[in-house]
């Protein structure tokens, strides 16, 4: 059963007050904002630590995909294995965290197995994941699983806004959706997307010319190289988080518009009632399982901006 961030977080506390916390546990949600609230929690749980600094603790060590090919690679497994067979720094317990475990490589997922069923004393791992069926069933049978269910987003940014704005539209529209109103969406959120990577690689890029003026004089060409290839990676991160998150807030909007057809409110915001009278729960379902098969779609590396575009035909203008 999915449960909320919060109630997830407190059954969880009376597990652990009761000495049953498990090695293993696989957090799933449609986005990765609410994955990572209740990682952080559960994190500051074990290391009895607040939230917002769990995963910056000394016994807390992070995996997630870094590499050109957004995967997680067996070296970085490596790395995670050898830290959690050293003594805690700090306290008792260790925390193994692994962001987007869809993203193993497969040999990276088999050599981590038997760590993930038989972890050192005192440690826990915790994976996050948005896309569940991507995970490899070997991963899946060793952990304990926590779905989350959607839940409300804080306030969207101001791209999240215009992408949410011309949604609604494209919904709005007389007689319906079609192909050309579709591939104008698509051909929006992909605009948003390249300026969002763009902004992000110009904030990265500003912090890698603090660090070679800080350290001109201690650094070579292979660190410099190195690190302009691991802040392209963390620019590719940020941005399938970003655009994940923005299809979230689609889906959102169709989730609201779904529960005002069939238990309509006072309180439903205005286009969310007028979408909620011109489409049929049906279709409004319809359009939500296009917006997750485009999720899937997106999270297996297919080629963005083609998947983009069937997707949105599919959410908008499919039959």
């Amino acid at each position: 059963m999915a449960l909320t961030c919060d109630n997830a977080l407190e059954r969880l506390r009376a597990v652990r007050n009761r000495g049953r916390l498990a090695h293993a546990y696989l957090i799933t949600a449609s986005a990765s904002g609410p994955a990572d609230r209740l990682l952080n929690g559960l994190a500051g749980l074990v290391l009895e630590t607040p939230p917002d600094k769990a995963t910056s603790h000394p016994d807390c060590h992070v995996i997630q995909p870094e590499s050109k090919s957004r995967r997680i690679v067996i070296d970085q497994v490596r790395e995670l294995e050898h830290a959690l067979q050293m003594k805690p720094l700090s306290g008792a317990c260790k925390v193994a965290v692994v962001r987007d475990a869809d993203r193993l490589q497969p040999q990276a997922a088999n050599a981590f197995l038997k760590t993930l069923e038989e972890p050192p004393p005192g440690s826990h791992i915790l994976l996050t994941t948005t896309v569940r069926d991507a995970v490899l069933s070997t991963i899946l049978s060793r952990c304990i699983a926590v779905p989350l269910r959607d839940e409300q987003a804080g306030p969207p940014d101001e791209a999240c806004r215009r992408l949410v704005g011309a949604f609604e539209a494209a919904l709005l529209r007389k007689n319906g959706p079609d192909t050309a109103e579709a591939f104008r969406f698509a051909r929006l959120f992909q605009g948003e997307m390249a300026t969002l990577r763009e902004s992000v690689s110009d904030r990265l890029d500003e912090t890698l010319k603090a660090e070679v003026k800080l350290y001109r004089d201690s650094i070579d060409k292979g660190w410099k190289d190195g690190r302009e290839d691991q802040i392209k990676a963390q620019t590719e991160s940020i941005a399938l988080r970003e655009r994940d998150r923005r299809i979230a807030a689609l889906s959102g909007l169709l989730a609201a518009a779904l529960r005002q057809k069939t238990l309509p409110g006072p309180d439903a915001p205005e286009p969310v009632r007028r979408i909620a009278e011109l489409q049929e729960a049906a279709v409004l379902l319809r359009r939500i399982e296009a917006l997750d098969a485009l999720r899937r779609m997106l999270a297996s590396g297919v080629q963005e901006s083609l998947a983009l575009e069937s997707g949105f035909l599919q959410v908008l203008a499919g039959s």
